[in-house]
């Protein structure tokens, strides 16, 4: 509150002095002082200002409610501030603080009003800036938040959806049977989707699997089945049975959809680009009622298999019928040989190969083994399977390779070795047998044996790997020919130095006159080729003697001797 004091005219020179726009009002709203900067920011002199209302001074639609105010300072003694908006001549808004402070005599009576302009123009504007600046980082801070949900959305899909047919993938079959109660799977595998690749090519191998998408995708009843696509050539259907007393339903559900998968897919011609390609799948269906995601798709797995091996369209996994026991047993020898590679127990075992005619050139074929850690030496068949499907194949080849070259490097022998497609498609496999013949400068006495069959007839990639190790001045043989799958013209394509006669038709030979009559056309073949013949599975003299007759250039067998580990007692 100000005070009235005899000093009151010196007022002038504060106010002139002040920053703020000041002005003392009577009670009868009349202005009695005013400074400089009160009449700039009304827009007006303070010649102009002294002696009128101060309502005519602010704009109408602010004087009908501040003169109220103004008078209940009067009869109350209290001030009070405000903010407001004033226009200069220029029509430029100007915005301010107006304080209004009850003006008292010595005695304390209210005797008018001053009031204080205080010009917030620049501060309002900034707070403008502020928060429109905030309305725009809070815009794009939703419209960011947005974009990432989206993203985020996308990228479950992705990582949950096959690309090709926009069915739910792998990864999701899993997380749902970890979900589910009871769950049942049915994989669906197409039969020798690998052939339909290689004739028709990929283009239309995506084509098939679209439309088998589309056509079990009809199929399916709803209620609560889902398909999926697991792998390559291979679907899933998957169902909760919630609880174990549906199952039995569920599961008579699931026969009765198999019967029908299985014989309305062989009905149906998949037509693109004029082509007509038949289709046949297996099914393999298996059931927990503890969700163990992983291990029922196996079981389902293992289902299929057991179903394609007994020629049947689908099959149940039974615990019973020692398919869970050879689950395990797979399960063993995968660790067993993991840990044979890990302790370098796969050694090279040698059979010799007897040359009829020069019996002082010695040939031995190179055969791997495992020792597992009693001691005891096992034969490839009963692992070599299991090191394919394990992918530890590369590491047994490896060990066999680096060990008989080792052993021959200063030897006059030839030996031979064993090489699968997986070898030639494995491109470490491939440049350590190259780097190992350098090594050693033993490519002259190395005869590697390949195995006929379709994976490799065709296979260019594998073909000039052939041709490569040809080159260095390695020989090649065709091993097990006349084993169901024989073809001169690939003989001859790939320029093999020597065919290895299948045991089937020389075990007999001595007494079949079909197996005489094969292995004679075959001989009369591979003289006219200038090809070097060997005998497999010479057990016999009389066997040895009829190999003789038929001037097969070398024998192979137990008569000859059994494989073992080098130096050989022979």
């Amino acid at each position: 509150m100000i005070h009235i004091t005899p000093e009151f005219d010196e007022l002038q020179q504060i106010f002139d002095a002040a920053g703020d726009g000041m002005c003392v009002i009577a009670r009868d709203f009349t202005i009695m002082r005013a400074n400089d900067a009160f009449a700039v920011m009304t827009g007006t002199s303070r010649e102009q200002i002294i002696g009128r209302k101060c309502y005519d001074i602010f704009e109408p639609c602010y004087h009908a409610s501040a003169a109220c105010t103004l008078r209940r300072i009067l009869e109350t003694g209290q001030g009070f501030d405000t903010d407001i908006t004033l226009h200069k001549d220029t029509a430029r808004e100007r915005s301010y603080i107006l304080t209004a402070t009850p003006l008292l005599s010595a005695c304390g009576e209210v005797i008018g009003i001053v009031k204080n302009l205080k010009d917030i123009t620049e501060r309002k504007r900034l707070e403008q800036q502020l928060i429109s600046a905030n309305q725009t980082l809070e815009r794009r801070v939703t419209e960011r938040t947005q974009a990432l949900k989206e993203r985020e959305k996308q990228l479950i899909r992705m990582i949950y959806t096959d690309n090709l047919t926009g069915l739910p993938n792998r990864l999701r079959l899993l997380r749902d049977v970890e979900g589910s109660q009871v769950p049942v799977v049915a994989l669906i595998n197409i039969d020798g989707f690998e052939q339909i690749n290689n004739f028709y090519g990929y283009a239309e191998g995506d084509f098939i699997l679209v439309s088998l998408a589309k056509l079990l995708s009809a199929a399916l009843p709803g209620n609560g089945y889902r398909l999926y696509r697991v792998h390559a050539d291979e679907y899933a259907i998957f169902m909760d049975a919630r609880q174990v007393a549906d199952l039995p339903g569920v599961l008579d559900k699931f026969e009765l959809l198999a019967k029908h998968i299985t014989s309305v897919i062989p009905a149906t011609k998949f037509t693109n680009n004029q082509q007509q390609v038949l289709l046949r799948v297996t099914m393999g269906i298996a059931f927990t009622t503890s969700a163990d995601p992983e291990k029922l798709v196996i079981k389902a797995d293992i289902a299929l298999r057991e179903a394609r091996l007994h020629r049947k369209s689908h099959l149940f996994f039974q615990e019973s019928a020692g398919i869970d026991a050879r689950y395990q047993d797979n399960i063993k020898w995968a660790a067993l040989l993991q840990d044979a590679i890990k302790h370098d127990r796969i050694v090279p075992y040698f059979q010799p190969i007897h040359n009829h005619k020069e019996p002082q050139n010695r040939h031995y074929e190179v055969l791997a083994r495992l020792i597992d850690n009693r001691g005891n030496i096992i034969s490839p068949f009963q692992f070599i399977n299991i090191a394919k499907a394990t992918k530890q194949y590369p590491a047994i080849t490896k060990a066999i390779i680096e060990k008989s070259f080792f052993l021959f490097r200063n030897l006059p022998d030839e030996i031979s070795i064993n090489l699968d497609v997986e070898d030639m498609e494995d491109a470490a496999t491939a440049t350590l047998i190259q780097e190992q013949l350098a090594k050693y400068n033993i490519a002259n006495r190395v005869v590697f044996e390949v195995l006929e069959n379709h994976r490799l007839e065709g296979n260019s990639a594998a073909a000039q790997f052939l041709k490569t190790l040809k080159a260095a001045g390695c020989k090649l043989a065709v091993d097990d020919f006349g084993s169901g799958y024989s073809n001169f013209a690939y003989v001859l394509s790939l320029d093999f130095d020597y065919l290895k006669i299948d045991a089937s038709l020389i075990k007999n030979i001595d007494q079949d006159a079909s197996s005489q009559a094969i292995v004679k056309s075959i001989v009369t073949f591979t003289q006219d080729m200038g090809i070097k013949t060997i005998a497999e599975f010479v057990h016999s003299e009389s066997v040895f003697s009829a190999v003789k007759n038929y001037n097969i250039d070398f024998s192979q067998g137990f008569y000859i001797a059994k494989p073992g580990p080098w130096p050989l007692n022979s």
